[in-house]
């Protein structure tokens, strides 16, 4: 599958996103409130961070190994597989323990808790079994999965709202029964047979590898979430509740590099030539950039339908939101670029730049929230997303000796290329 079609099955994926998750989510948010829209954030958020980081960098490495390193398709994704198993386990015991003694979730019923392992659970090896597609350039194909999983999903959940049966619980359990039925039919149709099997020398060498980029990611996940748990423990669930609407929209702008940046690494995993690779970084990073703002400068003035498209109570979100689209813009250049380093081995540099963007943006939360609330929140991530972007444009036109003009002038050959047929 070419390059052009992967990214063109993730935009044409990205889309439907756009058109049906607009629609329920207008809907989510009429009916539960602020108050309903914070409870279900703030438990998705901690078992979102479970599920994306508890495999300890197991699978932030196998990408790499898969296409890098010198063992068997076979052993590795045995070794994986049952290890992912075995840190499934220590990690619901650990949630089980910790609520049972009161230490954690304590106003959340033990439905959410066992919903929500389900869901960081089927997390953990969606993730993995992802990676098997994104190595082999069969993005097209994953992408058809996880799309008809997505509107069976807001299906159901429509369906509910239509019979007047849509609460909290039983919106987060929806999302969890998406999560878990990704997982299954990646796991079907990853054409890769599971024998299990334990490595040490391999586990260890693939924690040594992705250990760092598991420690940035986490990083990352922190500068991206840490706002929304400031803003839970300072103004409440209801703020958080107006915030996430914010959020929800700006990252909206994140579906464009999103939907590039896996065809985009597949493609450099398989690229053999670096001045092809860098060829391929400099007209990916410009031309999403553009893309972002282009998007950007639509949704900046839509900001102001938000209270009449979700209801006078989410007012709060206009500002915060336009905030947080620029922020998106300035972001694009690092969600791409990291790809490129992920690559060549050098994952310490995601690390570094993420940490820098996750204490400013802490740091910001701290002054900001208690003098402006959540445009104060906006704001802060605002200047975080800047210096992420700032980070890593300044690394391509320093240590990697790319021009102004590669990365940021569009040229008639850029042009050429993209509207290319495949």
């Amino acid at each position: 599958m070419g390059y052009k079609e992967n990214i063109a099955s993730n935009l044409g994926s990205q889309i439907i996103r756009i058109a049906v998750g607009a629609l329920t989510g207008i809907v989510v948010a009429r009916v539960l409130g602020p108050a309903g829209m914070g409870k279900v954030a703030y438990i998705l958020l901690v078992f979102t961070l479970l599920g994306d980081y508890g495999h300890l960098g197991l699978n932030n490495a196998n990408m790499y190994f898969l296409k890098r390193g010198a063992q068997s398709r076979k052993h590795l994704f045995g070794v994986n597989v049952t290890s992912l198993a075995m840190l499934s386990l220590l990690a619901a015991t650990a949630v089980l323990s910790l609520r049972a003694t009161g230490l954690i979730l304590q106003s959340y019923h033990w439905g959410y808790i066992v919903a929500g392992l389900a869901f960081s659970i089927s997390d953990l090896f969606f993730t993995n079994l992802q990676s098997w597609y994104v190595g082999d350039e069969r993005i097209r194909e994953s992408n058809r999965y996880i799309i008809g999983v997505f509107l069976l999903k807001n299906a159901l959940i429509l369906g509910l709202w239509i019979s007047g049966m849509l609460s909290p619980f039983r919106y987060f359990s929806l999302m969890v029964l998406g999560m878990l039925l990704n997982a299954t039919l990646l796991w079907l149709k990853v054409r890769q047979k599971y024998t299990p099997a334990f490595d040490f020398g391999l586990l260890r060498s693939e924690f040594g590898y992705g250990g760092i980029l598991w420690l940035g990611s986490i990083f990352s996940f922190l500068f991206l979430r840490a706002d929304q748990f400031m803003i839970k423990n300072m103004l409440g669930l209801a703020e958080l509740g107006t915030y996430s609407i914010s959020v929800s929209l700006a990252e909206l702008l994140f579906l464009v590099p999103i939907s590039v940046s896996s065809a985009f690494l597949g493609k450099l995993y398989n690229t053999e030539d670096p001045n092809a690779a860098r060829l391929l970084l400099s007209r990916t990073l410009k031309l999403t950039l553009y893309a972002c703002a282009a998007l950007a400068a639509v949704g900046i003035p839509l900001s102001f339908l938000i209270p009449f498209v979700y209801g006078k109570a989410y007012t709060g979100a206009i500002y915060s939101t336009m905030v947080l689209l620029v922020g998106a813009v300035l972001s694009s250049p690092a969600r791409v670029g990291m790809q490129y380093f992920f690559t060549l081995g050098r994952p310490k540099v995601h690390l570094w730049a993420s940490l820098a963007t996750l204490l400013t943006n802490i740091s910001l939360n701290f002054v900001l929230i208690p003098r402006l609330g959540i445009l104060g929140a906006a704001i802060a991530s605002g200047i975080a997303y800047a210096l992420y972007g700032l980070i890593y444009i300044f690394l391509f036109l320093g240590p990697e000796k790319f021009s102004f003009n590669e990365l940021f002038l569009l040229n008639a050959k850029d042009l050429q290329e993209l509207f290319k047929r495949p």
